[in-house]
Order: structure tokens, then sequence, then C-alpha cells
């Protein structure tokens, strides 16, 4: 099971034992879901714009469901029985501790957070699933080089607190949202190991559904309690944000994903949450005129070069 920092949505599947060489069109799909997951965060921003951010996120879940209950639909992928509690007991589990609260703790953070820098802490998501799983999983315990991954990494992250922590902060990104931002990644990592709890049968887009489904009914009342009083005005921006948000990234995302990994496998698409953060910091620049520090790029290249530690070492 792999984890791609901007999408959202971790989807877990299995892959041929000697997956075959990347060609042209897989080169293209990992494109596209570099796009799709990397540009989340601008629709994010625009989104929290004019929506209070468990509004938007239920926007985002409930239609990320329905396109995803379509592709499930499409490839006759069912979802467990309603009598298998075991596996629905997981699904709401990660729907609703790595799906619903790392979106909602995104889209508050974003209030205040440039887009771009919120895709770069997401990134850090593989440091939160090597430590888990050295304590959970006997089979995939750090060693000596996943462990200087794993430290390597946690410099960039402080790396990217240092404009906060220094000069009082002033014109720093507020510190509290950093921290969202972190612990956002430290769920969304927690996710792929709770997955392992799922029936590996069961089909990963009926997976993905199922979960997504589960985090888009409790986002509802969520989402009710927050509607503003005077009700919201939105234009043309803020629609297509939020449809492609669940269109787009949470929908059709994850089912390139699933398509991709299945004729490629995973390695070759653990590339995308390295990715994403680029894209975001394009986007952010262009759309939003966003400008970052010197020290968040240090931190990026510190970060992902940890995460790529981890990752060369972690592979069976």
């Amino acid at each position: 099971m792999r984890h791609c920092a901007g999408r959202g949505t971790p989807v877990p599947v299995s892959s041929p034992t000697s997956p075959p060489r990347p060609g042209v069109l897989d080169w293209s799909l990992l494109a596209t879901l570099v796009i799709l997951w990397g540009s989340a965060y601008a629709g994010t921003h625009i989104g929290v714009e004019v929506l209070p951010p468990a509004v938007l996120v239920a926007c985002r879940l409930c239609i990320g469901a329905f396109v995803l209950g379509l592709g499930c639909i499409a490839m006759r992928a069912h979802l467990p029985r309603l009598t298998d509690y075991k596996t629905w007991g997981v699904l709401t589990l990660i729907g609703a501790t790595g799906t619903l609260l790392p979106f909602l703790l995104i889209s508050i953070a974003q209030k205040t957070v440039p887009s771009a820098l919120a895709a770069i802490y997401i990134a850090a998501a593989p440091l939160t699933v090597a430590i888990l799983c050295h304590f959970l999983v006997p089979s995939e315990r750090l060693n000596l080089k996943r462990a200087v991954g794993v430290g390597v990494g946690f410099l960039g992250v402080c790396l990217l607190f240092a404009p906060a922590l220094s000069n009082h902060g002033v014109g720093a990104t507020p510190v509290v949202s950093q921290l969202l931002l972190l612990a956002a990644a430290v769920l969304y990592g927690s996710t792929s190991v709770m997955v392992r709890m799922v029936n590996p049968n069961l089909h990963p887009v009926a997976m993905s559904f199922g979960f997504v489904l589960v985090a888009a009914l409790l986002s509802l009342p969520l989402a009710v309690s927050a509607w503003p009083a005077g009700g919201v005005q939105v234009e043309a921006r803020h629609v297509f944000a939020i449809l492609g948000l669940g269109v787009l990234s949470t929908g059709v995302a994850n089912l390139v994903y699933v398509l991709t990994i299945r004729r490629v496998g995973p390695v070759f698409m653990s590339n995308v949450g390295n990715l994403a953060p680029f894209w975001s910091i394009l986007v952010g620049a262009l759309a939003f005129g966003e400008a970052l520090p010197a020290t968040t790029f240090a931190a990026l290249a510190i970060l992902l070069f940890g995460v790529w530690l981890v990752q060369r070492q972690g592979a069976r």
C-alpha cells in the first residue's frame, strides 16, 4: 500500500511480482496524478475563501464518493457485505481518522498557510509510516539506513518551522497552522498501517469507495453545523475548485492511481508523493503569487532526501 500526499486518499493495491518497465502511457498517468493531487491544495485555497472548512470537506468527499461509486460499477467491484463488521469497522476508522480528519485539518490550516507549504508538509507522511511500522509491523523494523532517513526527514520538517520561530514569527506562517498540517501528515501515514487490517481480497477501488463513503457520511453533520447562518456567496471559480477537488483530486485520481499501479507496481507510483510538492509550488506561485522563504526550499530538499532514503531502503 502506498500513500500519495496531495490526493488525500490512500489506495491499497497488490502489485505484480515483476512489474513491467514503465512506458510513455505510464509516465503520462504519473504526470496526471502529480497534477491532480498537487493541485488539490490550490483548490482548497480557493474553496476556503467562501466556505467553512467542514462544508468544503463535505462537498469534496460527497462528490468523490459519487465518482468512486461509478468506478466500482464500471469495474464491477463490490463493497463488503454489511454483516462483515470487521471490514466495515476498519473502513470506518480509515474514513474518520485517515480521510475526514486530515482533510479538515488541512482545510483549516490553509486559511492561513500557503498552498505550496501545505503540500510540503504532507510529503512527510512516509516518515510516519516508517516509524509506525517499526513498532506495529515486525517485518518492517527500522534498520540503520532507514532510521537515518527518518532523522534527515525530521530535520527537514524542523527547518520548515524556522521562519515562524525566528524573529517572533513576524510575517511567517502561524505555528499552529503548521502543526495542524504536521498532524494531518501523521494521520495520513497511520492509514497505511490501518489498511493492512482490511481483507486483502477486497478490490482496491471498492476499498477506496468504502472509506470515502464513510468519511462523506460522517462529514455531513459537521457541514450542517458549520453552515453560515447568512448562507454563502460563491463565484464560478469557487464552484470549479470544489468540483475539481471532488471529481478530479478525490475521485478520478484514485481511479487513475489504481489503473497505473496495476500496470507498473507501487514502487514507480511512489514518485507521485515526491513530485506533487513541486507542482504545488508552481501553481501557488503562478495562481496566488505565493513567495516562500529560501529555508522552505532547503527544507523540501532535505525532507524528500529523507523520504527517498526511507523508501529506497524499505524496498523489499
